[in-house]
């Protein structure tokens, strides 16, 4: 049949009536199994009950792992759902005379199968489509689940309403049996599985390492989420009380979080996902749930727990599952099978396992007291999980990375959903581009080294900013021909950070040419700005006298950030500390130019007007003054660094006596010259020192003195400056 709407594959048919079966069993098979299980059990039984369904659901995944390498998914998986609908059956028989064994048994056999089945399914359809298939399908099959859900919580309430609790065992029997009969459809006629040897499960961690943090973090997202699952099945059993009326309202609440999770996935999963990366995305989940938990204790009552196990429920079924399944991208398709069952399963269900075990040690306390701490021991379980979360990113890439590199993992860029992912696959793929032309080429025919060069430079030279910087992420700047590309990418906005970091990687092999290009007056201007950051990173003494060479520099922006770089360097080389001599001319030839262009330009401009004349005195005050810091800064290359800092600071109060002290230092470091020079650079009365003369000891005594007071003065010139700019505003 087709329908508007749907693919014209009769696969992908068979797979999204499949995925909208079984998430309509599984809502409503989580009302049946929570209203049965709470109509002849008090909610002191949920733990050891979850503990219990925790066992056998680590056993089932554990063998059902073995029996998928050998009877393949294809057979195994629908005979579990035809198997499941059996002991509905079974259960609807016997449910009346024997209500207690029977309802725990129900809740087991949800708790155990319902993992297996789930995992089966999406293991069967990521072997059913190619890789290209599933990018356009799997979005489709996961939307079907979500409407699925929706029907099955509607049909959950209908029922619990019309009829009895127990008939849901009899809705449950139907979805299993028709989506058994429909997997055995979505089954290839001639299934031609290989048969794969399975790797131990040390082997499969050593390939990815990784995971051991993957499986500790699914275990503890499982854990919290038990914990504020047993406070939600509490609460609505105090709430709504045993029958029908429970079980109307976990249809009603797993329908709502259904509906909510579909808006979430439709508009928020993927845009998430592609900004924030897997690690980011996943963390969202832990994040909100130490929060809610932290929220519940301090807001206690019904209606935090029921918002916070919602949201816990919403953030699993669209941010973390979207962004949970990329972490098993690294591995080959043969181990992921096995691994991922395991830690899908057995770390998740011994997460529950501990948690239950947790809360059954809690429940010793007092009911008000046990639910606190309850609630505190989620917080502190998702704290720890958001920890984690943060971690994953980058133990993902790097074995992601290898992955690529040795070709155990085939990944395009348009398989890549997010950003994180995509970087890596570029950036692999420009590293090992010439080998892999050279493993299709003739054998007869090797690659010269200078095609992969080409092939880097083409990266570096896209247009498009993220394969460029997926580039230079990996490059290696040992090969002269790419400096220069690189150098270019400090110009780009989009590419610059990424240079610098690939530059300042190799800046004390690469000082000349960068000094060079910092040297080149027709260079990029953006180019020469970002330069002496580079340089500062090196240890090379051309680093040094590159810089300390562009302090004559044309342009005052160069100038300014020179003498920043050549600051930095000095505080990790001192050995470069250049000659006095040298930087107090550099200092007096930047005293003489200020001067002159300032007086250019206030005479150019003699604006008539008042707003006008206040305007350019504004600029020409905020220019003197970066004048002033820099000139702060080249004395400080030669001088002790604080100290004229220190007298700088007093030169900007308004204070007379201050800023004589301050020249008075000055005066005693500083040659006849220059001290002149900054005196008339200087606006206002100055209080002359006293005494002609004295010894810099002396002088710098009186500075340190004073330092209190300079410092005290600044501050009330600062706070005074808003009110004095609004009254001359007026």
């Amino acid at each position: 049949m087709k329908f508007p709407g749907l693919p014209n594959s009769s696969t992908a048919r068979q797979a999204i009536l499949v995925s909208g079966l079984m998430m309509a069993w599984q809502l409503a098979a989580k009302t049946t199994r929570d209203s049965l299980f709470l109509a002849v059990f008090p909610a002191s039984a949920l733990p050891p009950a979850v503990g219990a369904a925790a066992v056998c659901s680590i056993i089932v995944a554990l063998f059902s792992a073995k029996l998928v390498h050998r009877f393949g998914p294809y057979r195994l998986i629908p005979s579990v759902y035809l198997l499941g609908a059996g002991l509905h059956v079974a259960e609807w028989i016997l449910l009346t005379t024997f209500p207690r064994p029977v309802a725990a048994f129900i809740y087991i056999h949800i708790m155990a199968l319902g993992p297996v089945m789930l995992s089966g399914f999406w293991a069967l359809a990521s072997e059913r489509f190619d890789p290209r298939e599933a990018r356009r399908r799997f979005g489709q099959i996961a939307g079907a689940g979500t409407l699925g859900s929706l029907a099955g919580g509607l049909m959950a309430e209908r029922v619990a309403a019309l009829t009895t609790s127990a008939d849901l065992l009899i809705l449950l029997a139907v979805l299993q049996l028709a989506g058994g009969l429909a997997l055995f459809r979505f089954a290839p006629q001639h299934s031609a599985e290989k048969k794969h040897e399975i790797p131990s499960f040390p082997e499969m961690l050593s390939g990815a390492p990784y995971l051991v943090g993957l499986a500790a973090f699914v275990m503890l997202i499982s854990m919290s989420a038990a914990g504020l699952d047993f406070l939600f099945r509490s609460s609505a059993l105090t709430q709504f009380g045993k029958g029908a009326a429970l079980s109307r309202f976990f249809a009603i609440f797993y329908t709502s979080t259904s509906l909510a999770t579909f808006g979430v996935q439709a508009g928020l999963s993927r845009i998430w996902l592609k900004r924030f990366g897997p690690g980011h995305t996943v963390a969202v989940l832990p994040v909100a749930v130490t929060g809610v938990s932290l929220v519940s204790l301090l807001v206690p009552g019904a209606a935090a727990i029921f918002f916070s196990r919602g949201l816990e429920v919403l953030l699993r079924g669209s941010l973390f599952r979207s962004g949970y399944e990329l972490f098993y991208t690294p591995m080959p398709a043969a181990e992921r099978r096995s691994v991922k069952t395991v830690i899908d399963i057995g770390a998740d269900r011994l997460g529950e396992g501990l948690a239950a075990a947790s809360i059954q040690l809690l429940l010793v306390f007092p009911a008000e007291i046990s639910f606190r701490v309850i609630l505190a021991a989620t917080a502190i379980w998702a704290g720890v999980a958001s920890w984690l979360a943060f971690r994953l990113d980058r133990a993902y890439i790097a074995v992601l990375e290898k992955g690529l590199a040795r070709q155990t993992v085939t990944i395009t860029p348009e398989e890549a959903e997010d950003a994180v992912t995509r970087s890596i696959v570029l950036r692999s793929s420009s590293m090992i581009a010439g080998v892999g032309a050279g493993q299709h080429g003739s054998d007869s025919l090797p690659i010269h080294p200078a095609d992969i060069t080409l092939r880097r430079l083409a990266e570096l030279r896209s247009k498009d900013p993220l394969r460029a910087r997926a580039a230079l992420h990996a490059i290696d700047l040992r090969d002269p021909l790419l400096v220069p590309q690189v150098i270019a990418l400090l110009g780009r906005d989009e590419t610059a950070r990424a240079a610098h970091e690939a530059l300042s990687r190799a800046a004390d092999n690469i000082a000349g040419q960068l000094a060079d290009r910092l040297a080149d007056p027709m260079e990029n201007e953006k180019v020469r700005r970002r330069i002496p950051r580079v340089l500062a990173a090196s240890k090379s003494p051309l680093a040094w006298q590159g810089l300390f060479r562009q302090l004559r520099d044309e342009r005052f922006e160069i100038r300014q950030r020179c003498a920043k770089g050549l600051e930095k360097m000095l505080q990790v080389n001192p050995e470069f500390r250049p000659q006095p001599v040298a930087v107090f001319e550099i200092v007096a030839s930047e005293l003489t130019i200020s001067r002159k262009s300032l007086s250019k330009a206030a005479a150019a401009s003699a604006p008539e007007e008042a707003d006008g004349a206040d305007l350019v005195d504004e600029v020409l005050r905020e220019r003197g003054s970066q004048v002033m810091t820099h000139v702060a800064t080249l004395l400080g290359l030669v001088l002790p660094q604080q100290s004229v800092r220190l007298a700088f600071r007093a030169l900007y109060t308004e204070d007379a006596k201050l800023r004589g002290v301050a020249l008075e230092y000055l005066d005693s470091v500083l040659p006849k010259g220059l001290r002149e020079q900054l005196a008339a650079q200087i606006e206002g009365p100055v209080a002359r020192p006293a005494k002609s003369g004295t010894a810099p000891e002396e002088a710098l005594s009186n500075l340190m003195d004073e330092s209190p007071s300079i410092m005290a003065r600044l501050e009330h010139l600062r706070g005074d400056a808003p009110e004095r700019k609004g009254s001359s505003g007026t």
